[in-house]
């Protein structure tokens, strides 16, 4: 299904309100084999406890890949519910009626934020099927509350906000009841749009078709998912942006606002090639390729939140990326006109579009630039509201705190809201990426040999 998505359909994705062009046929039903089950139960049992899994245990790929989900066949065998596939998420699945299901979810460890996500593929399988048939479907969150409202699909690529589906909501979220018409076609119902990492391959291969952009890979998740790297540039001496994404999971809008941005770099226009000219972009778009293969609420494989191990790196995936980021720091000196890091933006999901930066009067590299960057989104879209929190996380182990403070530069958590209209995030996102580029063509040079930049030691004031 997903292997096979087009770059037409990554455009459709990202320019367009989330919508529903295609159908694919229902799949044939088949039985499930005793080994399978007894491989998904298995891998169950690896998962129970993954805060106490070792940090540096490598599952193979290719083992896990066909057995992190659960399917589920009806009493009558004419209705067909699983989560067996990328970012499916489903713990439970147990039949009320003919036509009513309870379907639990639950988070991959305890004490996790409240980011309940939700992914799975609903067909009825009754040959003799030709009108409308309608189930009820009743999620039940342990450990969290409903925060996505549901979107559908029809083939798993292009998607439709679905909101009218919820009939009926617990007071406190702990519950919420759809009624899906289902007409003998798979009908895919999740949190968000499903953006796994072969989605992000497809829009990143395509990127890279230009001669100013390159892939490489910095190194390999808990369970051996190459973790990519892009490089945009046409200088061969750059200074650096540098932007991640996806450390948790479920933040999808963050996502495809990370992939405009990054489009606005990479493509055609004069200012695009005057700031490629000066500098490199480094993009690693997926940091957490476990997490959102596993539909995980927030944490990699071994139930760790990525944005909060920025101080202990005890992880796979923030050591590979932190071992980019220090390559690119400001050094005490610059004698030998070492690679310069200018800027830092991990973007990220929220319930609403939140810039988080550090307090204002932090002293960073490039000086004043998070304010003069904002106010000019500002002036560009007057009518849509910049939100600054200027102290969130501060003392917090996340990355935006740990590049501030040990590299002394300008570090940004750029945040899009669950429900932002898709048009919106592709305009803002992509006038924000010009803004930024603009700013960053005016900082002076390099300086001359011996200048002195920042100090290797660097404490950026942090009030």
């Amino acid at each position: 299904m997903i292997a096979a998505l087009g770059p037409f359909a990554i455009h459709a994705l990202m320019t367009s309100p989330i919508d529903d062009r295609s159908v694919l046929r229902a799949p044939t039903v088949r039985a499930i084999p005793i080994a399978a089950l007894l491989l998904s139960f298995s891998f169950c049992l690896l998962q129970s406890s993954p805060a106490t899994a070792d940090p540096h245990s490598k599952y193979s790929f290719e083992s896990i890949a066909q057995s992190s989900g659960t399917t589920f066949v009806s009493q009558k065998n004419d209705i067909l519910i699983t989560s067996e596939f990328a970012g499916g998420r489903m713990n439970r699945c147990d039949q009320i009626s003919d036509d009513e299901f309870a379907i639990t979810i639950e988070p991959e460890r305890n004490q996790i934020n409240d980011s309940a996500w939700y992914a799975f593929r609903i067909e009825s399988t009754a040959a003799e099927l030709s009108n409308t048939h309608d189930v009820t479907i009743r999620l039940s969150y342990v450990g969290g509350t409903h925060r996505y409202d549901p979107k559908i699909s029809r083939d798993g690529r292009t998607w439709e906000t679905a909101a009218h589906l919820v009939t009926r909501r617990h007071p406190v979220g702990k519950e919420v009841e759809m009624r899906i018409p289902l007409d003998g076609k798979p009908i895919w119902v999740a949190g968000q749009e499903l953006l796994d990492s072969e989605t992000l391959d497809v829009w990143a291969d395509h990127l890279s078709e230009q001669p100013h952009v390159s892939r490489s890979v910095i190194g390999k998740s808990v369970q051996g998912r190459p973790l990519h790297r892009l490089d945009i540039t046409e200088s061969k001496r750059p200074d650096y942006v540098f932007i991640i994404a996806r450390q948790h999971p479920p933040e999808v809008s963050g996502a495809i606002g990370m992939m405009h941005f990054v489009d606005a770099i990479a493509g055609k226009s004069e200012l695009g090639k005057q700031f490629r000219d000066r500098y490199s972009t480094v993009v690693v778009p997926m940091v957490n390729p476990d997490g959102v293969a596993h539909g995980h609420w927030r944490c990699n494989a071994n139930g760790v939140d990525l944005n909060r191990d920025w101080s202990h790196f005890s992880q796979p995936e923030t050591r590979a990326v932190m071992d980019q980021l220090v390559k690119y720091r400001t050094l005490e000196d610059n004698d030998r006109d070492e690679q310069r890091l200018c800027l830092f933006i991990d973007f990220h999901s929220t319930f609403d579009d939140v810039f988080y930066t550090t307090p204002r009067k932090s002293n960073l590299f490039p000086k004043d630039f998070t304010q003069d960057w904002l106010g000019a989104i500002q002036g560009r879209f007057p009518k849509y509201e910049v939100n600054q929190v200027a102290d969130h996380n501060v003392h917090r182990a996340t990355s935006k705190a740990w590049v501030a403070q040990t590299l002394g530069v300008t570090a940004i958590t750029y945040e899009f809201g669950d429900e932002t209209n898709r048009d919106t995030i592709r305009s803002v996102a992509t006038g924000a990426a010009e803004e930024m580029m603009r700013l960053l063509i005016d900082l002076p040079s390099k300086p001359t040999q011996g200048a002195r930049v920042a100090t290797t030691n660097a404490k950026p004031i942090l009030k």
